[in-house]
């Protein structure tokens, strides 16, 4: 039997979609975008990846940098942007599994 807790098998498994998904996606631009991996990267890290675009394309346009008119070259911003996608979407896991402890405690304590 393993000696890993529960938590530290979870952070494991959380640990290993985040580099699951760089790594996918390191190897997606190694190999030039091509277009039948376009879809699964997207979905690798969806919602995450998308809540970011939308959160640092402003940002982006400010600084005079348009990225979706940019070319197709070799560029790691789209691995650390999957990645960080699929970070979010840990935080996102965590914060709901948190919220539901938290209300499942709050409702057995006003009974």
């Amino acid at each position: 039997m393993s000696t890993l807790g529960p938590f530290s098998r979870t952070r494991l498994v959380a640990a290993g979609y985040v580099g699951l998904v760089t790594l996918a996606a390191l190897a997606y631009e190694i190999a030039g975008q091509p277009e039948a991996g376009e879809a699964a990267m997207t979905l690798a890290a969806w919602p995450g990846a998308i809540v970011l675009l939308v959160m640092l394309y402003p940002l982006a346009v400010l600084l005079g940098d348009d990225p979706l008119l940019g070319e197709t070259v070799f560029n790691l911003l789209g691995p650390l942007l999957h990645g960080a996608g699929a970070l979010l979407n840990v935080l996102i896991v965590w914060g709901v599994i948190a919220f539901a402890r938290h209300v499942k405690a709050e409702y057995s304590r006003s009974r």
